[in-house]
């Protein structure tokens, strides 16, 4: 091979030149030093197994032993390595449970109240008067289905509008004007045992404009907010201490009838969050459980990877600035909906880019209704829009993780008394939880590089020191290899100007 490669790059020098009989034994020499080194440090190496691979006084099946021992060896490392990595990146938690609640404060719960009836009766005709005064037409129903449309609701609109009454209301303005109608939430309506503040917003959802309180996050879903820059997540939540467990909130006389939705302050609520409707004359009180989980200290700072949860300020688009699992969902839906009708209805907040839908387009949606919801698109739909991936197949391929510090609240007790004439919604944490779920780490970085060390020695003996003494032999090898090939290649470059003169 020597000799091909001096003849390639010197075509002047001959095979039986002696300069180059010099040189081939020079490069023989070389070889030969260097598998003199590889042999002395193999057999010295301090991993076991290797010094039988190059002794010369053993048998050559003996050797073959070794060798096949050796590589079996490897294999099995590997493979174990493989098996502790997986590990590693499927499940490097554990959920334990901590009881010290005397140390914990707890969220009260977030209620969302969508009446049946949105419009105020005032605001509503005052519009109605206004725009026939100016241009003669009737839009009471167009009006109506502007502030009525939500995604449970569709099927009751009237979504056939007048053709010369549809371009007197932008598509943008639909849900501004929606919010500009809905009735104004009064401060007799809700009381508390106590002299707290709490905050009540008026947000558009799914089902379109409701009334919030105690939410961090309802201020996003204001329309009147959508077309200026998103406000900082404050958190002010009401905080309960076990001390302060008897904390309750009264709704009284707020509409006949409506739907009530109890969720985390920093969720929003959807068409699939359970709720109860309130349709009744008298006074119900629903005590509530609270289910809490949140993550230790040592995985607070892990990646994302491999906590697999997300914290609330780890949004996944521009269109919320937060992360809620609740936020998540509805942002699947969306994009479901663009696809599937190509505009987004108002009841939804929209991004720059993205066009709003007319009434009459809304139809669309009413059409696609039972998909979206269940975020499942038929084998009909799939096949009609060629299994285009923005469709999603199930809610799991939103990729929806769960926020690592959310409480859950379910109804423990409901005691109803009827009185005519008069409603009220009592809500109360019937009982401080005594327990909590925290999710920890149980296989870190640490874990796996020690396990992974043990496989490592118990295969083949080997120790970092070992490693060390790997990458030492292959840097000089290589350095070696190069410093002699560019001292030959000038030796030679020399004698071929030497000649030539």
């Amino acid at each position: 091979m020597a000799h091909s490669i001096f003849k390639y790059h010197y075509p002047m020098m001959h095979y039986n030149d002696p300069d180059v009989e010099i040189i081939v034994k020079t490069l023989t020499k070389h070889k030969q030093n260097l598998v003199k080194y590889i042999r002395n440090e193999l057999t010295t190496s301090t991993t076991h197994g290797l010094s039988y691979l190059v002794k010369q006084r053993i048998h050559c099946l003996e050797k073959l032993f070794w060798i096949g021992n050796f590589v079996a060896c490897v294999i099995l490392a590997a493979l174990l390595l493989n098996v502790q990595y997986r590990r590693f990146i499927a499940a490097p938690t554990v959920m334990s449970v901590e009881m010290n609640y005397f140390d914990w404060n707890i969220s009260y719960p977030a209620v969302t109240l969508c009446p049946l009836y949105k419009p105020d009766v005032k605001k509503f005709h005052t519009y109605i008067n206004q725009t026939y005064n100016y241009t003669g037409l009737h839009v009471e129903g167009y009006l109506w289905a502007i502030s009525q449309a939500a995604l449970d609701t569709l099927e009751y609109m009237d979504l056939n509008a007048p053709e010369d009454v549809i371009p007197l209301i932008h598509p943008k303005d639909y849900a501004t004007l929606a919010a500009s109608m809905f009735r104004k939430f009064e401060n007799t309506w809700l009381t508390t045992n106590t002299n707290w503040s709490i905050t009540v917003d008026a947000a558009m959802t799914e089902m379109g404009m409701c009334h919030v309180i105690n939410s961090n996050v309802a201020i996003y879903d204001k329309p009147h907010h959508w077309n200026t820059g998103a406000p900082t997540y404050v958190k002010s939540n009401i905080e309960l201490s076990v001390f302060e467990a008897n904390f309750v909130t009264e709704i009284t006389n707020f509409s006949n009838i409506y739907k009530v939705f109890i969720h985390s302050p920093d969720e929003v609520t959807t068409s699939t969050t359970s709720s109860f409707g309130f349709d009744v004359e008298g006074i119900i009180s629903f005590g509530l459980s609270v289910w809490s989980s949140r993550i230790s200290d040592s995985l607070h700072y892990k990646s994302l990877y491999l906590r697999k949860c997300r914290f609330i300020n780890e949004p996944i688009s521009k269109r919320y600035p937060i992360y809620s699992y609740s936020h998540c969902m509805l942002e699947c839906r969306i994009k479901m909906i663009l696809k599937l009708c190509g505009c987004v209805p108002h009841f939804y907040k929209p991004l720059d880019h993205e066009r709003i839908c007319y009434i009459t387009e809304l139809k669309c949606i009413l059409h696609y209704k039972k998909e979206i919801i269940g975020l499942k698109s038929s084998n009909e739909t799939l096949r009609k829009f060629h299994n285009d991936e923005e469709l999603a197949r199930s809610a799991r391929e939103c990729g929806c993780l769960s926020s690592c510090a959310f409480d859950l609240y379910y109804k423990d007790t409901e005691d109803f008394e009827p009185k005519t004439g008069f409603n009220k919604l009592i809500i109360k944490i019937t009982s401080f939880p005594k327990v909590r779920v925290v999710r920890d780490v149980i296989f870190s970085s640490y874990d796996i590089l020690l396990r992974s060390g043990g496989v490592v020695n118990l295969c083949i003996g080997c120790s970092i020191i070992s490693i060390m003494e790997f990458l030492v032999v292959i840097l000089k090898i290589i350095f070696y290899t190069i410093v002699k090939a560019l001292g030959h290649f000038k030796i030679c470059e020399l004698k071929t100007f030497n000649k030539s003169k």
